[in-house]
């Protein structure tokens, strides 16, 4: 069954754990964690829960795919809340991008096409 989710979806999803921080709407933020990505959105897993189809800004932390250093990259963008389930004690959260620099755009395309790369291997 996974595999046939997998196919109907308009974008490939890698499965990652970026740290990432969401700026709320009274201006808190809130620690978060990206575990999959793909060109159009994330699913990000967060102890607060956040209004569907309300934009928020998030960081998000991803690591050089070259490995020329430990420091990842500062990833600034704009998401768009699809929906957010409670799962345990945090929320499994769905967002697309709706705002998001060409090279950053590029960085997350590089990372899908690597993970998709080593899940065909595995």
């Amino acid at each position: 069954m996974g595999v046939n989710m997998m196919e109907l979806r308009k974008s490939p999803r890698s499965n990652v754990l970026w740290r990432a921080a969401i700026k709320l709407a009274e201006g808190n933020i809130v620690p978060a964690k990206v575990i999959n990505v793909s060109a159009s959105g994330l699913l990000i897993q967060c102890a607060h829960n956040v209004a569907i189809d309300k934009e928020y800004r998030l960081m998000m932390e991803v690591p050089r795919i070259d490995q020329s250093s430990s420091e990842p990259y500062q990833v600034a963008c704009k998401i768009a809340v699809l929906h957010a389930i409670l799962s345990g004690d945090s929320y499994r959260i769905g967002v697309k991008f709706t705002e998001i620099s060409d090279l950053h755009k590029n960085l997350v395309a590089a990372w899908l096409s690597i993970t998709n790369k080593i899940d065909w291997l595995a």
